[in-house]
């Protein structure tokens, strides 16, 4: 007969499987390590009661499924609580990006408006959209971080920040030159990036 430990450790390894997180995505939403995880599901620690809750909450069970014991997989499935609210934090996200290039397109407006048609650079200021990029990307990171926990996705978008600010800067201020080894700086930037997430896993 199996001890409530692996009844428990086995319930939570598979309602993590089934909703797709590795052991760090889901240790990082309750503020645990990936070990603290792997000790829950190989049944050598057992959560508290208050884990236990705030874990049946998020996948929207009873702390008695987690408590019982399955002999088939029909019992397991379940709807994720989360998901209402994963939706809504996405369209938060998008409704600050479309702030951001809202931003972007007011201050194109308002330059375009007060410079002379006269003046050279009038055509370079569309480029206050390729700037709308890095920070949106830099929103996006933060959100990953902060909001979703999703670390991979951190790494993604800080990587899409260092290359589209270069790209940016290039096409704003070093049109004119040939200055394409400006982005020889995203080598170690992006280096540093992979190691910090490397660290953090």
């Amino acid at each position: 007969m199996k001890s409530l430990n692996e009844i428990v450790g086995e319930n939570l390894t598979f309602l993590r499987k089934k909703a797709g997180f590795t052991q760090l995505e889901f240790g990082e939403k309750f503020s645990y390590s990936d070990k603290t995880v792997s000790k829950w599901e190989n049944g050598s620690v057992l959560p508290s009661v208050d884990v236990l809750k705030q874990i049946a909450d998020f996948y929207g069970v009873s702390t008695d499924y987690i408590l019982s014991e399955h002999n088939n997989e029909k019992e397991f499935k379940s709807i994720i609580k989360q998901t209402p609210n994963f939706n809504k934090k996405t369209l938060i996200v998008c409704l600050i990006i479309t702030i951001i290039f809202t931003i972007g397109m007011t201050i194109y407006l308002a330059s375009i408006w007060n410079m002379k048609t006269s003046d050279p650079n009038i055509n370079r200021y569309w480029t206050v959209f390729l700037w709308c990029v890095p920070v949106s990307a830099l929103v996006i990171s933060f959100s990953a971080r902060r909001i979703f926990k999703y670390p991979r996705s951190v790494l993604i978008f800080r990587s899409i920040f260092i290359w589209t600010v270069l790209a940016s800067a290039y096409v704003t201020f070093l049109y004119s030159g040939n200055y394409w080894y400006l982005f020889f700086i995203g080598v170690p930037l992006q280096i540093v990036v992979i190691l910090i997430y490397n660290l953090n896993k």
